[in-house]
């Protein structure tokens, strides 16, 4: 009887899997101590003067929070070069997400991206009624810019690129990407999600900012997850040009970004000196994990996230419930159509080699290895 209340496109939705939590793998395998190296957490945590900023503002809780975030698009504007008004504030990368679609797709309206990527673009894009068009990433797991060009018709609204994607952890090169942007009809807005986009470890590549700078029509999309250690405060925002932003400034819920992780992400903007530490930690980290995989005979993608995309060259399912088992969390990626891949975060150098030991001892216990 209920499901018969329920709104039509509401059946067609699958609920969002994350990676599987601590708390959960504690209690199911009986351990005391989980590291999760499943959904790409900044392992060093927030930035002490976050913490700091945080704590203050618990104290105000009883107040509403800025209604616009005044205060953090001022900042962003200021490190971006871009005017404060041309920002949304909201609750998450993927509250960003839900604005945009919602925003712009109306029943039937044709929604353009490659996959495998980050499920919420297929989810909120049938939530609208609209219908996902979806091309398959290149051999190197990129973006399939052409192919994009080619899928969009009349009916198409948006076209999404996640550049780096998630979860292969690639890009596209820069000249290829902004002709994409320049290509693309007047008729269709083009969305740039960079929820990685600072972990980007080629000199002078150019970002979403560049772009609306020249002018290009683009909606770019960044978080306060991932570079800034903010994932459970959760703080997304978008920018672009005004024509762009509007309809989500009037489809954003009221208080969409909530007094406290407002004041985190304010003191996650001035600690300069964390933000280049995660860099530098994840960089060197990296290096070493890729070093070892390939040594181990796995396959690993040129990556610029803090995580890698990861051939194992057998199911990834027993692997991941064999190392979850020991309190090593990844994240398998059969779900996105690649049964022998998994997709891994970098962690802090003690949670690497802790993952490496683990993996070398399943790997000495492999039939080929008898």
């Amino acid at each position: 009887m209920s499901e018969s209340l329920w709104r039509s496109s509401v059946k067609d939705l699958d609920p969002y899997i994350p990676g599987q939590a601590a708390e959960e793998a504690k209690k199911q395998a009986e351990l005391t101590d989980v590291i999760r190296l499943a959904t790409n957490e900044n392992q060093l945590g927030p930035s002490p003067k976050a913490i700091e900023a945080m704590v203050k503002a618990i104290q105000e809780a009883h107040f509403y929070p800025d209604l616009t975030c005044l205060e953090l698009r001022t900042k962003l504007g200021a490190l971006h070069g871009i005017d404060p008004e041309n920002y949304v504030i909201a609750n998450g990368a993927d509250n960003i997400i839900n604005l945009v679609i919602a925003s712009y797709i109306n029943p039937g309206d044709e929604v353009v991206y490659c996959t495998p990527t980050f499920s919420e673009y297929h989810k909120n894009t049938l939530l609208m009624g609209g219908v996902p068009v979806e091309i398959p990433t290149t051999k190197d797991h990129k973006f399939d810019l052409e192919a994009m060009l080619e899928a969009i018709n009349e009916k198409t609204k948006l076209v999404i690129v996640c550049n780096p994607n998630n979860p292969t952890g690639t890009i596209v090169e820069e000249e290829e990407l902004r002709e994409f942007f320049k290509r693309v009809p007047k008729h269709v807005v083009a969305v740039l999600d960079e929820a990685y986009g600072e972990f980007i470890n080629r000199e002078n590549y150019a970002t979403g900012v560049e772009y609306i700078k020249e002018g290009l029509p683009v909606i770019t999309i960044r978080t306060f997850s991932k570079l800034y250690g903010l994932a459970g405060m959760r703080v997304g925002y978008a920018m672009a040009r005004p024509e762009l932003i509007q309809p989500l400034q009037r489809v954003r819920e009221p208080f969409a970004c909530n007094r406290v992780a407002h004041a985190g992400a304010l003191g996650a903007l001035e600690d300069v000196e964390h933000k280049n530490k995660t860099l530098s930690d994840n960089k060197r980290e990296m290096e070493k994990l890729v070093k070892e995989f390939r040594a181990f005979g796995y396959e690993v993608e040129e990556s610029h996230t803090n995580f890698l995309f990861v051939d194992m060259k057998q199911e990834t399912g027993s692997i991941g419930a064999e190392l979850a088992s020991q309190g090593l969390i990844i994240r398998p990626c059969a779900a996105w159509g690649h049964p022998t891949h998994a997709r891994i975060s970098i962690g802090t150098a003690e949670q690497n080699d802790k993952l490496l030991k683990a993996l070398q001892e399943i790997n000495a216990k492999a039939p080929h290895h008898a």
